[in-house]
């Protein structure tokens, strides 16, 4: 089942980053007519940590069997073109099972660090901008295109059935 992104429904594995929210009046923000911002969300790259951003696309509607966790950092995913669903899954959350959540242009979120997740495309390409560490970006690239073990990232199953004890 794949559910409507909410905060509330969301919690668990971070934070819902949606355009039609209310403004913190906490945050740093201007409204004018010609041209308004708003603090949607801080980002926390880890101690260290440099912020990356990076543009990807998806184009698998299949998900994988494995998911991927960030040890040092969150990670944020705001789809520009094309909605994705985001897969997450926390082994102390409904039992560890996934929980997928669709994600629209205009939306985004940022996942909790430790959060296991993968994303899929809905049809099509979509295109997303996402916010990282740089370091985990470049652990991440190296493992998956060059085979060495990752120091920063950790793979588990997508189902919680594939949990050895």
């Amino acid at each position: 089942m794949i559910h409507h992104l909410a905060a509330d429904a969301f919690a668990p594995y971070g934070k819902v980053l949606d355009s039609t929210l209310q403004v913190d009046d906490s945050a740093p923000a201007f409204h004018s007519v010609s041209s308004s911002f708003y603090r949607a969300a801080l980002f926390d790259p880890g101690e260290d940590g440099e912020v990356d951003l990076l543009w990807v696309t998806y184009d698998r509607t299949e998900i994988p069997r494995t998911l991927e966790s960030h040890l040092l950092t969150e990670q944020a995913l705001i789809p520009i073109s094309g909605s994705v669903v985001q897969h997450v899954r926390r082994p102390d959350h409904r039992d560890g099972a996934v929980e997928s959540f669709l994600i629209q242009p205009g939306q985004g979120i940022v996942m909790d660090r430790g959060c296991l997740h993968t994303t899929t495309s809905v049809s099509g390409k979509a295109l997303c901008l996402m916010v990282s560490r740089a370091s985990t970006t470049q652990d991440l690239a190296d493992s998956l295109g060059h085979g060495v073990e990752p120091t920063e990232t950790v793979y588990g199953p997508c189902s919680s059935s594939d949990d050895s004890t």
